[in-house]
């Protein structure tokens, strides 16, 4: 009985900490007048942080009044702070794009814009700053265009030390990468999603980044959850519907393994 209520207490704690946090866009030593607005997650002593890039069209609306996200994907991740359902050592946060990412076109041309890419850099920066742990950056479905296009930024100026690891979570078939990559990476999608992600481009990817770094390469496929009528890009096993223990236990995994 006193271990539950430690357990009750903690997770209060956790969401009391929950913050909604504005990332002011830095570039060329100028402020840009619309910051990019971040829900925090505070963990129970932390070793990293997390920050996850959203699919879809990257906006999600987080205004500073926003007590949480529901969306079970979100809340999903959210479990890698509360130590009550993993270790509890991840912060977690949750990038909102101020605009959407080309909602109207097939392919999101928006996530590899200069104003997009410096966003990702600024809240990257930012939360390395505020925390002082290893960042991790995660991006799913049509994030994985944002990853691509800020990794291969990174590289270009010799920066790729911002990030401390990668998640690369039912990305678009696109979404490729190239060396350097001096950092742990994890390939994560579901075996049955119902999007258009084909499991053989997304293994390929994994095997090719494997050729290319001596970092942490692995690859996990949810088996669990549940399929949804509604657009199967925007729910059921493509967001890891009813798989949130399973999805949130592999990245505790994962991302504890290879912090240092």
């Amino acid at each position: 009985m006193k271990r539950l209520l430690v357990l009750a207490l903690l997770s209060v704690f956790a969401l009391a900490r929950a913050e909604v946090i504005p990332v002011d866009l830095k570039e060329d030593g100028k402020i840009d007048s619309t910051p990019t607005m971040t829900m925090y997650w505070a963990g129970q002593q932390a070793r990293a942080v997390l920050v996850l890039i959203p699919g879809g069209d990257g906006h999600i609306g987080i205004k500073p009044e926003t007590p949480d996200l529901k969306h079970p994907f979100y809340q999903a991740l959210k479990r890698l702070s509360d130590p009550a359902l993993t270790s509890g050592a991840t912060d977690v946060v949750i990038f909102d794009s101020p605009y959407p990412l080309s909602p109207s076109q097939r392919y999101p041309s928006a996530r590899g814009t200069s104003d997009h890419i410096k966003r990702m850099e600024s809240v990257l920066a930012f939360y390395k700053e505020r925390t002082h742990l290893p960042v991790w950056v995660m991006g799913h479905s049509n994030g994985g265009i944002s990853l691509m296009e800020l990794i291969s930024d990174l590289q270009k100026t010799n920066r790729t030390k911002l990030i401390d690891g990668m998640v690369v979570s039912s990305a678009r078939n696109e979404s490729s990468f190239s060396a350097p990559l001096n950092f742990p990476i994890l390939f994560i999608d579901h075996k049955n999603n119902g999007c258009a992600v084909d499991a053989q481009t997304v293994y390929r990817t994994y095997e090719s980044v494997k050729k290319i770094t001596s970092s942490a390469v692995g690859q996990v496929l949810i088996t669990s959850g549940e399929s949804q009528s509604a657009n199967p890009c925007y729910s059921g096993f493509h967001m890891y519907f009813k798989a949130e223990d399973e999805l949130s236990k592999a990245l505790d995994d994962f991302i504890g393994r290879n912090t240092h």
